[in-house]
């Protein structure tokens, strides 16, 4: 078929070209037999061609079979490396001497403790207008609670940095959205119990993007949960969600879960109380009442009269007389 194609058109092109002389030295089968060498010379080439290329494909797609598990086991223990990475930097932020307690009587104010305290649910930090900030034996401290209790400034920007490292990895699709949930005892505290709101005044002043990476790591652990319907994440979240995280958050995902309420925890750490009423005794005059030791035995003493012993008078008597012999 692709010989009588190739044919035909050489045929044609040879009676374009050829001009009416030559065309007149050429018999018609000449002709024919000239058209159909031809023909099937650029279908051999062509056939050759053909050829080579399949093989070629053929050989192309051989290496690339062989080169994909290669390349899919470099990439899976890239990515495992990432992980072990990211989760030592955490171990290593988390255990670090950060935090001072220095107005509550369970801790001791001269111990340093370590930042994985100020992650815990007893410590609730607050939202100021102000970051205050100290400076205590060479460290910048800042002021995260309303009981005064201090954090090394430089943890704050080891969580930053973090937090970065996780977007920049998800997004360079490094890692995936299910690896970032493996991490979420570590990733969502920073969204409960007003620890966002913090970030966000301490990084910025008008607008969110400093802390964009923190938000949007966030937001991608929740949605997976929501997706995955993962019940034990989610009701550690609830009702502890930081109020400007909760109004970041897109429409789709606010069903379900609740915002923290103000002042929903009480401190009980350290005790503080109203001035009580204090109680005025008052001094009342001794009063002498009989003493009853054993009061159903007591009884009246009978009365008794002193007995008279009779009296003698020696003085008339002579004992000389009186003496035996």
């Amino acid at each position: 078929m692709a010989i009588g194609f190739f044919q035909k058109r050489i045929e044609d092109i040879l009676n374009n070209v050829a001009s009416s002389d030559d065309s007149a030295a050429l018999s018609a089968e000449q002709m024919a037999q000239l058209s159909s060498d031809l023909a099937l010379y650029f279908s051999t080439v062509l056939l050759t061609l053909s050829g080579m290329l399949l093989v070629g494909l053929f050989l192309l797609w051989m290496v690339k079979r062989r080169a994909n598990p290669a390349s899919t086991n470099n990439k899976e223990l890239q990515r495992q490396q990432l992980l072990q990475e990211l989760e030592s930097q955490f171990l290593a932020i988390n255990t670090k001497p950060a935090v001072w307690m220095t107005n509550r009587s369970t801790f001791d104010a001269k111990v340093v403790y370590e930042f994985s305290l100020a992650l815990t649910p007893d410590i609730r930090w607050h939202a100021p207008q102000n970051i205050q900030t100290s400076w205590h034996m060479g460290d910048r401290m800042i002021v995260i609670t309303d009981q005064d209790d201090l954090l090394t400034a430089s943890v704050m920007d080891e969580i930053l940095f973090w937090f970065r490292h996780l977007d920049r990895a998800v997004s360079s699709d490094l890692i995936k959205v299910e690896d970032l949930y493996s991490l979420w005892r570590q990733i969502l505290p920073f969204a409960l119990d007003n620890r966002f709101s913090f970030l966000a005044a301490y990084f910025t002043e008008d607008d969110l993007e400093d802390v964009e990476a923190i938000r949007q790591v966030l937001i991608g652990v929740i949605r997976y949960c929501q997706q995955q319907k993962l019940a034990q994440p989610l009701s550690y979240i609830n009702g502890r969600l930081d109020p400007l995280f909760f109004d970041e958050l897109p429409k789709g995902m606010k069903p379900g879960l609740e915002a923290a309420r103000q002042n929903n925890v009480h401190r009980k750490d350290p005790v503080v109380m109203d001035e009580a009423p204090i109680i005025v005794q008052e001094t009342k005059t001794d009063r002498k009442e009989p003493v009853v030791i054993a009061p159903e035995k007591a009884a009246e003493k009978p009365k008794t009269t002193a007995r008279k012993e009779p009296t003698f008078s020696i003085d008339n008597v002579d004992i000389d007389e009186k003496k035996p012999e």
